[in-house]
């Protein structure tokens, strides 16, 4: 039975949403091992994910990882940012919500947060033996605090990870809208997307580790937005492992910088900031 709740409006969310269908690329085009997941949402959408297994000569890893990319284009232009977890021994489930890539259905909120179930659950019945941590990205920074604030305890995640976060879902659609000519005519309506979807909404109800990083020169996502949800994190969970990174280069662009990889890396291990 799912835990997550429906509710709210969805007709506008499909607006800042930009999937592609055809994957350009696998985890072999990069001498990775992968295994094609079909999952089932709870309303029967059929989902497409990669599972990544650790390889290589890394120690196999107590914790695995499940990826959540960003607004547009699909899990083949995106994975590649996380492909070194699997190279650094951390197993990675790499998941094309609805729309996206060879993913059925069509790409909007809430339902695309019972994709986001479907894929924890496969992962925590396939190995029951490792702990989840999630790892957003942009748009999938939104969607992973609104899921784990949902399902936390359901799943046992035990930490989060977000890269280039937004405040809010109707800051990330006029983030995203004022970049496309489209977009600017649609971005007065965004004032109609409900507030409850909104990062900062949420965070008092996750009381777990969390590392937050964004760049100072992302222009996509204001890194105040980072700023602003890491402050008000800290308010709500004075004493819980609350780790800030700044990040480098453009946007979602923090896995490309090694010493950024090393972080993450301890924090998936012993999810405490670094001293």
């Amino acid at each position: 039975m799912s835990v997550v709740a429906l509710t709210g409006c969805t007709s506008l969310s499909t607006l800042f949403f930009y999937p592609q269908k055809t994957l350009i690329s696998t985890p072999h085009d990069v001498e990775l091992e992968y295994q094609d997941v079909w999952l089932k949402a709870e309303d029967g959408t059929k989902l497409h994910a990669w599972w990544i297994p650790a390889q290589g000569s890394k120690p196999d890893s107590n914790n695995m990882v499940l990826y959540l990319h960003g607004n547009a284009e699909n899990i083949s232009s995106h994975s590649h940012s996380i492909y070194w977890l699997a190279q650094s021994g951390v197993s990675v489930l790499s998941l094309d919500y609805r729309g996206f890539g060879a993913s059925e259905g069509k790409a909007r909120l809430p339902e695309m947060l019972q994709d986001i179930e479907a894929a924890a659950l496969w992962m925590k019945q396939q190995h029951p033996d490792k702990e989840l941590i999630i790892l957003g990205q942009s748009i999938g920074t939104v969607l992973a605090i609104n899921f784990t604030a949902q399902a936390a305890e359901q799943y046992q995640i035990k930490a989060l990870i977000l890269d280039a976060p937004f405040t809010g879902i109707a800051a990330a659609a006029r983030s995203t809208m004022s970049s496309n000519i489209v977009g600017w005519f649609i971005w007065p309506f965004t004032v109609l997307i409900p507030s409850q979807w909104d990062s900062i909404k949420h965070i008092e109800k996750i009381d777990l580790p969390v590392l937050i990083m964004h760049s100072p020169d992302d222009t996509i996502i204001p890194y105040k937005q980072g700023k602003q949800l890491y402050a008000k994190w800290q308010q709500a969970q004075p004493k819980q492992q609350l780790c800030w990174l700044d990040s480098k280069g453009p946007h979602i662009m923090s896995f490309a910088f090694p010493e950024l990889r090393k972080a993450t890396l301890q924090f998936i291990e012993n999810q405490r900031c670094q001293e």
